[in-house]
């Protein structure tokens, strides 16, 4: 292994570095390569990476997806948090999926340094990828099973998340068949692994609950999914708000109650997230354009009680969707003419950034690195655009400017979508 050092040292030694560091090093030699390669060695990283990420040394990098007006094309960059968060402060990283879908993905959530992504935003293909941006490496997942041939269109979920206690990566997907009324209940439920590359159904007592079409979110907390869901109650017409779980590692669903005030809210008013690694629900005042939102945060995991509104904003000239909040407080959302600004909680004023994108293709996350999929994965290369992109470029389709189509197509779908599910819950909630 080395001349100088015992083995258990240098791999101790390695396993501190960072992951782009260390894809370099396994050209040194076939040793440290057939080292730096293990499932071993890779876990091994993982736990040094999750020690250095702790509560006490949280990861201090955001990645930050959007629509680029500039560059007419879906990018994604890493900007510190320790930084001032500018247009300028960044590093950019390669797009593979560049020019693979119509406008942009749907970032499902982020998890040990892979995100999961998602085509369903704009049309449905079925497409998933595991994506390790900082070493290059993805994974496209095998057309799931449940996809309804016969009773299409569907209403489909995504959860996405690590199994500490079996170390492999999950996507867990809910695929609802629509019907006259909305969608049947039960919904379908499989989940896919890495570790065997392929889908299986779940068992089980499945929920008699709906997600959100279309505007539905994930908080991955405590090795466990959450989606915002409603159900109907013992009267058949009223209906009630709550929280889904699915536990990736046991593959059981679970439920949690909202705060009492949010039972009765428009549930696609609702987004699940994570706040300071806290499950948090932001609840805004409209879907579209908001001016005012509240940040509620569980402070104690699966304690209902501690349930406590952190943040309330209201920003008089609107905005489209808050998007997290850094260390210093501020609060990120997007803003009315596309571009990413931050609301300070004290002065109570607002800030553009610079960051220039489409309004909903705005996506926001701490993000740590590390190996994973580096044996499972291929190389996740960008691709210059070709002369004829098809449906998923610019070119062939008219002389219109390819941003203001995007911008065009998230009106015209969240406009779709907001009364359609406006027409189906008016005898609930309205």
């Amino acid at each position: 292994m080395s001349d100088y050092l015992p083995e258990e040292a240098l791999t101790h030694i390695l396993s501190r570095l960072p992951p782009k560091s260390l894809i370099k090093f396994r050209c040194v030699s076939k040793s440290w390569n057939s080292l730096i390669s293990t499932p071993y060695f890779i876990s091994l990283h993982a736990q040094q990476s999750a020690l250095s990420n702790s509560r006490a040394h949280p990861v201090t990098d955001f990645i930050v997806r959007r629509y680029s007006k500039d560059e007419k094309a879906e990018i994604y960059s890493v900007h510190s948090d320790s930084a001032e968060f500018l247009e300028q402060n960044y590093v950019r990283i390669e797009n593979p999926f560049r020019h693979m879908t119509r406008f942009y993905y749907r970032i499902v959530g982020s998890s040990n340094g892979v995100l999961c992504l998602s085509d369903d935003l704009f049309g449905h293909t079925h497409s998933i990828f595991l994506w390790n941006p900082v070493i290059r490496r993805k994974v496209a997942l095998p057309l799931p099973k449940a996809t309804f041939e016969s009773t299409w269109p569907c209403m489909c979920v995504l959860g996405f998340g690590f199994d500490v206690q079996n170390g492999d990566f999950k996507v867990v997907r809910v695929a609802y068949a629509q019907v006259d009324y909305g969608y049947s209940v039960p919904p379908k439920v499989e989940v896919y692994t890495l570790s065997t590359g392929s889908w299986r159904r779940v068992g089980g007592k499945i929920p008699r609950s709906w997600m959100v079409d279309y505007f539905w979110t994930q908080a991955f907390v405590d090795g466990k999914v959450h989606w915002v869901a409603y159900r109907s109650k013992a009267r058949q017409d009223e209906v009630e708000n709550l929280i889904i779980v699915f536990d990736m590692s046991n593959e059981v669903f679970g439920e949690l109650p909202l705060p009492d005030i949010l039972t009765n809210e428009l549930p696609f008013n609702l987004n699940a997230a994570v706040l300071d690694h806290s499950l948090a629900i932001y609840q805004c005042d409209a879907r579209s354009w908001s001016k005012s939102c509240s940040i509620w945060v569980m402070k104690k995991y699966g304690d209902v009680e501690s349930w406590s509104k952190q943040l309330h904003i209201n920003v008089e000239e609107g905005f489209g969707t808050i998007l997290g909040v850094r260390r210093n407080g501020d609060i990120l959302l997007t803003a009315r003419n596309g571009g990413l600004i931050a609301y300070n909680q004290d002065t109570k004023a607002t800030m553009e950034l610079g960051i220039l994108g489409t309004k909903d293709s705005f996506y926001v996350c701490s993000h740590a690195e590390s190996l994973a999929l580096l044996i499972e994965g291929e190389e996740a290369r960008e691709h210059p655009p070709t002369e004829n992109l098809g449906q998923c470029g610019s070119s062939g389709d008219n002389d219109e400017d390819p941003y203001e189509r995007v911008t065009k197509g998230e009106v015209r779908k969240q406009t779709s979508m907001l009364q359609y599910l406006t027409a189906m819950l008016e005898g609930w909630f309205m």
